[in-house]
């Protein structure tokens, strides 16, 4: 980090999963991704959000869940799907900051007597499952039951499922497709067009503080091509490239730096 700063000048160092909520590329598909997830949470019913690997689908939420009110909402993000359902009752009860009962027979009891607490109060849970694909099919059962539970009209809980195409598909089928059914909202999160990439770039390159043109609008291209707009393939291309141009006190990057820099990561020598 310190010869890229003191190269190029940067506040912090650009294409990482650390930028603040407020400074994520505005990028078309996060935006129609935090609109749709609008209607879920006012409907507090579940949505369903796949995108291929890298492509910005937990970006897109945690933007999200940023945007929300803190004393209406409380956002539970599970990373783990491969969870028992003792412990995904325990990890939400602990994120409502409850400490859970002992037993798993009582815990049922006490996760609804919350909600209905949080329901009274006028507060709402948005519950976030990433890598969704890989649960269990009892967790799919448990998290249906959470939605259709006796309280059902005053429910204050919204799921979100977040995981790769295959599981849209999965879905579709029993002993899963109660919950389908239940699913107000699905979106699937593509890629970046050649004209976001580009957007993209310049974006995180400007947030970190850099004035003026770093990347040759071939070079961008060039990342486009190379990694189909994937957000975090572009990411891990443009560090490699900004470490490149430090070594180099490189003033602009162009094509035949990237090209450098694919044989690099090629494992070939230029």
């Amino acid at each position: 980090m310190n010869v890229l700063n003191d190269v190029y000048g940067f506040r912090h160092l650009p294409f990482t999963k650390s930028i603040a909520s407020q400074d994520l590329f505005p990028a078309r598909g996060h935006r129609e991704v935090q609109g749709r997830l609008t209607v879920a949470l006012q409907m507090h019913s579940a949505a369903l959000i796949t995108g291929d690997v890298g492509t910005g689908k937990s970006t897109a939420l945690r933007a999200f869940a940023h945007s929300l009110d803190p004393n209406v909402y409380t956002t539970v993000y599970l990373a783990n799907p491969l969870l028992t359902v003792t412990s995904l009752y325990r990890q939400i009860l602990l994120a409502l900051q409850v400490e859970p009962a002992f037993g798993f027979m009582r815990l049922l009891p006490q996760l609804r007597a919350t909600f209905q607490d949080l329901a009274r109060k006028g507060r709402y849970i948005l519950l976030i499952v990433d890598e969704a694909h890989l649960l269990p099919p009892d967790l799919f059962d448990q998290l249906r039951f959470l939605l259709n539970d006796e309280m059902d009209s005053a429910s204050p809980l919204t799921l979100v499922l977040l995981g790769q195409l295959d599981l849209a598909q999965k879905l579709r089928f029993a002993p899963y497709e109660a919950l389908y059914q239940r699913l107000a909202v699905r979106y699937h999160l593509r890629p970046f067009d050649l004209e976001e990439t580009a957007g993209y770039i310049k974006h995180h390159l400007r947030v970190a503080g850099y004035q003026g043109q770093l990347f040759s609008d071939g070079f961008a291209s060039g990342v486009h091509d190379h990694t189909k707009g994937v957000a975090r393939k572009i990411n891990n291309l443009c560090r490699s490239a900004l470490l490149l141009g430090a070594t180099e006190k490189k003033e602009i990057l162009d094509e035949t730096d990237l090209k450098r820099v694919l044989l690099d990561l090629e494992g070939r020598i230029s």
